[in-house]
């Protein structure tokens, strides 16, 4: 494994505060990269640990404030695929829970839109790829599980 590219994919969940109920943020890539719906996802420098990477991507994609942070729930899931570019992949994914929602600011290098969506708008479509689609899920039962 240690020929492989490691990332991080991460699903955000907040609080919305009007409704009192969870929401998830997806990010919209920009032109350059496919105008696609999609969770953080980033590659984990040499240093860090999956979780560590895993963070600063969510800190530098949406400027997280780390102090909404209530949580971040290893989701047990792990990938691995070829990307575009021909390298080969192992991708772990995470939950990171916060108490309310920030300030989003995006990279335009990266993403062009942002938006919070409810569980029940989870399905087949709502991203790309298969792995987010199944990360989104596998969020939503833990938080129904929390009776979030």
């Amino acid at each position: 494994m240690n020929d492989r590219t490691k990332k991080a994919q991460v699903i955000l969940a907040a609080i919305d505060e009007q409704s009192q109920s969870f929401k998830f943020l997806l990010l919209q890539t920009n032109e350059r990269r496919g105008q696609f719906w999609q969770n953080v996802t980033g590659k984990i420098e040499n240093d860090e640990s999956f979780e560590e990477g895993g963070l600063r991507e969510v800190i530098e994609e949406t400027q997280l404030d780390i102090e909404t942070i209530v949580d971040i729930v290893d989701l047990g899931l792990s990938y691995d695929f070829t990307d575009q570019r021909g390298r080969k992949v192992h991708e772990k994914c995470f939950l990171i829970i916060c108490d309310k929602k920030w300030d989003i600011k995006l990279d335009p290098k990266e993403h062009q839109n942002f938006k919070w969506i409810d569980p029940s708008e989870i399905e087949d479509g709502i991203v790309k790829y298969r792995s987010n689609l199944e990360t989104l899920e596998k969020a939503k039962l833990i938080l129904r599980n929390w009776g979030a």
